[in-house]
């Protein structure tokens, strides 16, 4: 089959992650399949694999200009920050009528060229959003694949509902990545018919995030990072955002520390100062804490393995992969009840915004031997892992 893959933003987030995994597993098993997304060509390290294949990537560039308009960046469903965004990033909301207008002419523009000159079979497409909407316009059956941040993109901004709403209506299926995504699409989607929805949950990649024997100095190193082998590392993997719970992490850093000194290794994009007002900021504890940005997998895994456990504050969660990848290298997790993450997560799980606890539970962890559980889990459970996706893609009768 040849098949199209589409994502709304760029590589770096949990959905481009799902995307890039499943186009890898359909090429592996003999389809022809690439990946459709914009991007505000950023220079970072790994641009220049996604910039020189284009039979597997094809990318469209912001900024886009025409006329009166201009777009620095792809717009945000919700206002987290993306390690792809330049400038100010903007929402949908944010964006005028007639700039909506725009972006949705260029989308139109962009993925009708990809879609004459690949001619899939079907298109799969990241998140029940503008995507999908323009898909049904041009007639191209396609599926969804609903990720939770669309969810709340959905409720974050009503303008966008009715788009959500066309682009739900022409799917051919739409796959939810959990329980809880599943139970949230139902919710939004009244009208969907209950066979259409169906739940395939998320993998990860078995072959980066497993346990090994860490080596503290060289994961300190590439970090950039100095700090007696006494502190054990706390890791977290995410956005530094509202959503993702830093500011409970960081308030719930001030009794850790008291507890048991501790280095909190945060990796993923955005910056406290542009999140969170002055006035919050004087409730994070920042001893011992160290923001080292947006990481890659191999990275990210040294961190993982090097760490005695990695925590997951979310107030709201779809799945949560991270979570998933530090328990594939042995290393137990601290979540909260958010949505996804308490179904699977072997360390503890904590109430939302809760400090106390938050705190407590990484203290007590990191004196326990629970690794070996954590990944025993996700390696003996019947968690779905993204071939099941691909085979259900490439083998229905559409």
């Amino acid at each position: 089959m040849r098949i199209l893959l589409t994502n709304t933003g760029p590589w770096g987030t949990g959905s481009a992650m799902v995307a890039e995994s499943v186009l890898a597993e359909l090429r592996r098993k003999g389809h022809e399949a690439m990946l459709f997304f914009p991007d505000a060509q950023i220079a970072a390290p790994g641009k220049d694999h996604y910039y020189s294949q284009p039979d597997l990537y094809r990318i469209w560039r912001f900024p886009i200009e025409r006329g009166r308009h201009r777009l620095e960046s792809f717009p945000l469903m919700i206002p987290d920050p993306n390690p792809r965004t330049s400038g100010t990033p903007q929402t949908f909301r944010d964006l005028s009528d007639d700039l909506l207008a725009f972006y949705f002419e260029e989308w139109r523009s962009e993925l009708r060229a990809v879609v004459d000159e690949f001619r899939p079979d079907i298109v799969e497409s990241q998140h029940i959003w503008t995507m999908g909407y323009v898909l049904r316009e041009l007639a191209s059956p396609y599926v969804l694949t609903a990720h939770h941040s669309d969810q709340m993109g959905y409720r974050y901004d009503s303008r966008m509902q009715r788009y959500a709403d066309h682009a739900a209506a022409g799917a051919r299926r739409i796959f939810a990545i959990s329980r809880f995504v599943e139970r949230d699409v139902r919710e939004l989607y009244p009208r969907i018919s209950p066979g259409k929805v169906v739940v395939i949950e998320n993998g990860y990649n078995q072959g980066i995030f497993r346990p090994t024997q860490a080596d503290r100095s060289k994961v300190m190193k590439e970090l950039g990072l100095e700090w007696p082998d006494d502190f054990p590392i706390i890791s977290f993997s995410g956005k530094i955002s509202r959503t993702k719970g830093i500011d409970v992490l960081l308030c719930a850093n001030r009794l850790l520390q008291r507890r048991c000194k501790a280095l909190l290794v945060v990796a993923g994009a955005g910056r406290v100062e542009d999140e969170f007002t002055e006035d919050e900021r004087a409730d994070f504890h920042l001893e011992n804490v160290h923001f080292v940005g947006q990481q890659p997998q191999g990275v990210l895994a040294g961190l993982h393995n090097a760490a005695a456990c990695s925590v997951m504050p979310s107030r709201s969660e779809g799945f949560g992969i991270a979570a998933l990848e530090a328990m594939g290298c042995g290393t137990p997790v601290v979540a909260t009840r958010s949505g996804g993450p308490e179904t699977f997560a072997v360390g503890a799980t904590v109430p939302v915004e809760n400090v106390e606890e938050l705190a407590g539970s990484r203290a007590g962890i990191m004196s326990s031997l629970i690794g070996n559980a954590a990944r025993e889990s996700i390696e003996t459970g019947k968690r779905v892992k993204i071939r099941d996706l691909v085979d259900f893609t490439a083998t229905w009768t559409w």
